[in-house]
């Protein structure tokens, strides 16, 4: 869909990459979102670490493949902070960059499971949390098929109506809220009628649903941007001199 496109059909993902996610910006974002995870990790980590609390062996594998990302996390953010590095690598920066915004739109859940296994929460809380967070992955593929599309017919091009035009997009917009308050309206009711578990594994669930729909609409603008930098070489900033 994008094969036929030419540079000037990307004019808007190019003023965006020079200006707000320049590579010297990321590196704020970068540190910013790595500090939200951890703090994500900490919360996930203080309900499930008691000895007295017998864990499932998910959690545990969930666990282990959570830190193993957040290691990653680390040390790319890490490498890509010192601005040589930035610039001279920036198409591996934008390959990172989304993969942070995917990582981060998944950060919250690890506290939502980890806050149902320490209050034992119902089966019917955790399969309200897996079926919302599939909810926004096809919402995310969605959204990244129309901005490829909104590509195509020249919405990025200058004077262009952009990535998003939401108000001309009101179904697409109400299409994941409508299913997210059904599902998690749903999810409440039953709480309320039988009180049998804490309500923080709902609020948590709230959250991380909220980052998660609300990123499924900003990242197709991170893939962009990482398509233009291997496509175009004007794409890439060039290190400002001192």
């Amino acid at each position: 869909m994008l094969r036929n496109c030419k540079e000037e059909d990307f004019y808007q993902i190019k003023i965006v990459g020079q200006g707000r996610m320049s590579p010297k910006n990321i590196i704020g974002f970068s540190w910013a979102v790595l500090f939200v995870s951890l703090l994500s990790t900490i919360v996930c980590f203080a309900g499930l670490i008691p000895d007295d609390l017998d864990i499932s062996t998910s959690a545990v594998l969930f666990i282990l493949f959570n830190s193993l990302l957040f290691s990653i996390q680390f040390i790319f953010t890490l490498f890509f902070t010192f601005k040589k590095v930035v610039y001279k690598f920036q198409r591996f920066q934008s390959i990172f960059l989304s993969f942070l915004g995917i990582k981060f739109s998944f950060d919250f859940y690890q506290g939502f499971f980890g806050v149902c296994e320490a209050f034992n929460s119902p089966s019917y809380i955790r399969n309200t949390g897996l079926f919302l967070m599939g909810g926004g992955v096809i919402l995310l593929i969605i959204s990244t098929m129309r901005a490829f599309k909104r590509v195509s017919q020249g919405e990025l091009r200058q004077g262009g109506k952009g990535l998003y035009d939401f108000h001309n997009s009101k179904g697409y917009v109400s299409m994941p809220i409508i299913f997210g308050v059904t599902m998690f309206s749903g999810a409440l009711a039953r709480f309320f009628s039988d009180m049998s578990t804490d309500i923080s594994a709902l609020a948590a669930l709230f959250f991380a649903v909220l980052l998660q729909y609300s990123l499924a609409l900003a990242l197709p603008e991170f893939f962009l941007l990482m398509y233009c930098k291997f496509r175009f070489e004007s794409f890439n900033v060039k290190m400002p001199k001192r």
